[in-house]
């Protein structure tokens, strides 16, 4: 429940704190006194933007607190998940800065505006004059009756299917875009794919093929050259090797240390010229001239060559990189298919639950909204409407949608259901409020909030009917904490705790102020709210009898 308010530099409140009890709590005060003030000040507490023009003085913040006891509500797993330090008493802070900067704190720990809003819907629900209009809402409707007809968790079962296979949708629909450009390419990629194939990439050596062209084109003249070499280096009397062996003997005759140094150095050189005259015999016995494979290694040439400009490939890696590549690709389009396939099947299986699920839905809504009916309408006619039904229309499709197979449509008869009407062409905006009311306190008993605040939805209800709408609520205040902000004194007569909201002058300047009014100033207040600010005894003696109760 809500304990305390504080409320510090917002609007023509300069600094105001208001304390609140369980039961069912009012507050009262001229038109324009400030209770919207207050209200505003308490959305900004639970997560609402804010606005700096709200700042009645530039050169303070604005701070809002609200206090809460939340023991008894099951949220420490919210604390938990969100890291927050659970406190049997939470405190929800806002600090609004005239620069417009906003900080959020729960318990002291800073926050962001998505958390104080979640966690403050969970502590309070705010039902205004507008919130009348929720009952125009398909959402509203839908949620109103499932709950009441005890089949929400089976709506959220078949909501939460839903998106998945919406979902599944719109991945299947991926899917096929995809797979149709693939298929697009398939036929080219295909072609290119065979073509590096057959190129036989893997058993291609460019390096060795380039030595070997060369050599081929140059086969004569290299045989030339080296029988040439041959005969240079060692086939006539007068060879080098022969020439060289002559020097290092006539050296070796002489056996002075120089002699002797020189022969070794010729020796050296002799050796490396025989070493040279058989690797020159061996290179003449291999090189051939073969014109059948110099055409063979020019066109394996020319393949690679082509291939690596086809496809701007500096080597045969890249050309070998890119087949591979592209056989990933055309089995990526095989595979493609199957998983199509199988979210296909898989759809059209999610397809069938929810169907079957929407109809079991559809069934539990039709059964169960005559008693539904029947409960509203008697609340109804204990608020003065007793000619007033309400009639759930709920009509079924073959096609689905978010919320089952049915067309839901919530209706008004003001002739005992002889003629029904839609809601938002049927209905006063008095009459909205109690149907509102009554729907609101059916749906107590089901949605447990620690505190409701409503803010004159008793527009358009007076005398005994204002009485019997405040004893609703006071109803309701025995499960929940309640805060009525009326101008009704048949309303206002009904609280456990009273607030006044008032305005004063100060230093030249308004503030709106609140305090807690005793026994005796709660007789006054409500007496004025009978007859105005001309107090008569008549409508004291009227306060008093109200007050009893």
């Amino acid at each position: 429940m809500l304990q305390s308010l504080k409320v510090k530099n917002y609007a023509l409140i300069a600094d105001a704190e208001l304390q609140f009890s369980s039961g069912m709590n009012i507050i009262t005060g001229e038109t324009g006194a400030g209770k919207s003030i207050l209200l505003g000040a308490l959305g900004l507490a639970l997560g609402k933007r804010a606005d700096t023009s709200s700042l009645s003085n530039k050169e303070a913040k604005c701070v809002i607190e609200a206090t809460f006891l939340v023991k008894d509500y099951a949220l420490e797993l919210f604390y938990i998940n969100h890291d927050l330090d659970y406190d049997e008493q939470t405190i929800l802070r806002r600090e609004i800065t005239a620069s417009g900067k906003s900080r959020s704190f729960i318990n002291d720990s800073p926050v962001n505006l998505t958390m104080l809003n979640d966690l403050g819907s969970r502590l309070i629900e705010i039902h205004s004059q507008h919130d009348n209009l929720q009952l125009f809402k398909p959402e509203f409707q839908y949620y109103s009756l499932d709950i009441l007809a005890g089949c929400l968790a089976d709506q959220q079962d078949y909501s939460s299917e839903m998106q998945q296979w919406k979902e599944d949708i719109k991945l299947l629909k991926k899917l096929q875009g995809k797979e149709a450009d693939l298929v697009k390419e398939a036929d080219f990629n295909q072609f290119l794919f065979n073509e590096l194939a057959a190129a036989n990439l893997e058993s291609i050596n460019e390096k060795y093929l380039v030595e070997e062209q060369v050599l081929l084109e140059n086969a004569e003249e290299l045989i030339r050259t080296f029988n040439t070499a041959n005969q240079l280096l060692g086939g006539t009397d007068y060879s080098i090797i022969t020439q060289l062996q002559e020097l290092r003997n006539l050296l070796k005759s002489q056996s002075t240390m120089l002699t002797q140094s020189l022969a070794e150095r010729i020796n050296s050189v002799l050796i490396e010229a025989q070493d040279i005259a058989r690797e020159v015999d061996i290179s003449a016995d291999n090189i051939e001239v073969n014109p059948e494979r110099l055409s063979e290694v020019n066109d394996m040439l020319v393949q690679v060559f082509s291939l690596k400009a086809k496809h701007r490939a500096a080597d045969v890696a890249e050309l070998i990189n890119l087949r591979d590549k592209l056989d990933d690709k055309l089995g990526i389009t095989e595979n493609l298919a199957e998983e199509i396939a199988k979210l296909q099947s898989h759809i059209e299986r999610q397809y069938r639950d929810l169907s079957s699920k929407a109809q079991i839905l559809s069934k539990k809504r039709i059964a169960n909204a005559p008693q539904i009916e029947a409960n509203i309408n008697d609340l109804l006619c204990q608020l003065g409407m007793p000619h007033s039904r309400i009639h759930f229309d709920i009509k079924e499709n073959n096609e689905l949608n978010s919320l089952g197979c049915n067309e839901l449509a919530v209706k008004l008869s003001s002739d005992k259901g002889n003629t029904f009407s839609e809601l938002k062409k049927a209905a006063s905006g008095g009459e909205l409020a109690r149907i509102n009311l009554s729907l609101k306190s059916i749906l107590a008993d089901f949605v447990k909030m620690p505190c409701s605040v409503y803010d004159e939805i008793d527009t358009g209800v007076s005398g005994e009917i204002a009485r019997k709408v405040g004893g609703m609520m006071h109803q309701m205040s025995d499960s929940q904490q309640v805060i009525v902000i009326t101008h009704l004194p048949q309303i206002a007569s009904l609280g456990d705790n009273h607030l006044f909201v008032y305005k004063q002058d100060v230093n030249h300047t308004v503030e709106t102020r609140v305090r807690k009014l005793s026994a005796e100033e709660r007789i006054s207040e409500v007496a004025k709210m009978i007859s105005g600010d001309s107090l008569t005894e008549h409508a004291v003696e009227q306060s008093k009898e109200l007050l009893k109760g």
